[in-house]
C-alpha cells in the first residue's frame, strides 16, 4: 500500500511539473493573445524567433526548464493561435508587441517580467526592457539579433556560406512554389550539418505564422532604432546572454548589445550554432547549465 502511495505521489508530482494550461489574453488592437503555460515555480516569459515563427520549435526549452520554472510560451502576434484579422503596418509594429507584453504582464499580476527570447524574441526582449525598464526584471537572450538593424548586413552572407548545392536547389524549388524556404536554409543555423539534417523540419510550413509578418516586424524594429537605443542606456538589471560561438547572428552583434549594456554577461557555446538545444549532446548539456545559472 505504502509503495502504490509514493507512486501516486511521483506520479501526481511528474503531471503538476509537465500540466499544460491554454488561455487568451486581451492584446493591442482587440487581438486575442495565445499563452501557453508549463510547469510551476517563477514564471519566465519565452519569446520565439523570426519574427513570425511559430513558438513550437522551441519546445525542448520549455520542457526542460517546466521542472523548476512556471514556463510562460506566448504566441507573439500572427503566430499560433494569435490571428491577427490583417497583417500591416497598423497591426503588425513595435508598440503594438511591447503593448501585448504588459497586456500579458498585467493579467498575470506581475510587477515585473522575466523574459526569455531567442533570435528576434531576444531583440523584443531588448525593445520592452527600453521602453518599460522598471517593469523588466531580467533578460536571458539566446542567440539574439542585436538592437539595431546592423546584423542584418552580414547574417544572410553567413548563412548562405554554410549551405551546400542540395539545400540551394531546395530554396528555389519552395521559392517557385511560393513556400517558406526555412527547410532550405535550416543547415546553415548549425554548426554540425549532421545534426542539422537529422532535426529538419518535415514540413517548416507548421513553423510559419501568418505571412508577412516578418516583413512588417522588421521594418518596424529598423524605424524605431534611435528610440531604442536612447532608452535601453536606462535599463541597469540583470543581461544574460548565449550564444554558440559559429552563430550566422555573428559575434560582433554579441559586443553591440555590451556596448549598450555594459552589465550584460556573456557565455559563448563552442561548436554550436543558432539553436544549441538542438546540436550534439555536449552543447546541449552546455546550453541548459548556463540557462539554469541565468534564471537564478
Amino acid at each position: 500500500m505504502k509503495k502504490l502511495l509514493l507512486l501516486l505521489f511521483l506520479v501526481d508530482m511528474l503531471t503538476c511539473a509537465f500540466a499544460q494550461k491554454s488561455y487568451y489574453v486581451d492584446g493591442s488592437n482587440n487581438t486575442k493573445l495565445h499563452v501557453q503555460e508549463f510547469g510551476n515555480g517563477n514564471p519566465v516569459i519565452i519569446l520565439a524567433g523570426g519574427p513570425g515563427l511559430n513558438a513550437g520549435y522551441m519546445e525542448a526549452v520549455w520542457k526542460e526548464l517546466s521542472s523548476k520554472y512556471r514556463c510562460i510560451v506566448l504566441d507573439q502576434r500572427g503566430t499560433g493561435k494569435s490571428t491577427l484579422a490583417s497583417v500591416d503596418s497598423v497591426t503588425v509594429n513595435m508598440e503594438n508587441y511591447v503593448n501585448d507584453l504588459e497586456a500579458l504582464r498585467n493579467y498575470l499580476k506581475l510587477d515585473r517580467l522575466t523574459l526569455i527570447g531567442h533570435s528576434w524574441g531576444g531583440m523584443l526582449s531588448l525593445h520592452y526592457a527600453a521602453m518599460h525598464p522598471e517593469k523588466t526584471e531580467k533578460l536571458i537572450l539566446l542567440n539574439s539579433g542585436g538592437p539595431t538593424g546592423k546584423f542584418f548586413t552580414y547574417f544572410g552572407d553567413n548563412m548562405n556560406m554554410r549551405l551546400h548545392e542540395e539545400d540551394r536547389r531546395e530554396i528555389a524549388m519552395l521559392d517557385s512554389m511560393k513556400k517558406p524556404s526555412l527547410r532550405g536554409i535550416w543547415p546553415g543555423y548549425f554548426f554540425d550539418r549532421k545534426r542539422a539534417l537529422a532535426t529538419k523540419p518535415i514540413n517548416d510550413v507548421e513553423l510559419y505564422g501568418q505571412p508577412g509578418i516578418s516583413k512588417y516586424a522588421i521594418g518596424s524594429f529598423v524605424s524605431t532604432e534611435k528610440e531604442r537605443i536612447s532608452m535601453l542606456k536606462n535599463y541597469k538589471e540583470t543581461v544574460y546572454l548565449i550564444q554558440g560561438r559559429q552563430d550566422p547572428v555573428g559575434e560582433s552583434t554579441v559586443y553591440e548589445i555590451r556596448d549598450l549594456l555594459p552589465q550584460l554577461q556573456i557565455h559563448f557555446i563552442e561548436k554550436c550554432g543558432h539553436l544549441p538545444w538542438l546540436e550534439n549532446n555536449a552543447q546541449v548539456k552546455k546550453f541548459f547549465d548556463l540557462l539554469y545559472e541565468g534564471l537564478q
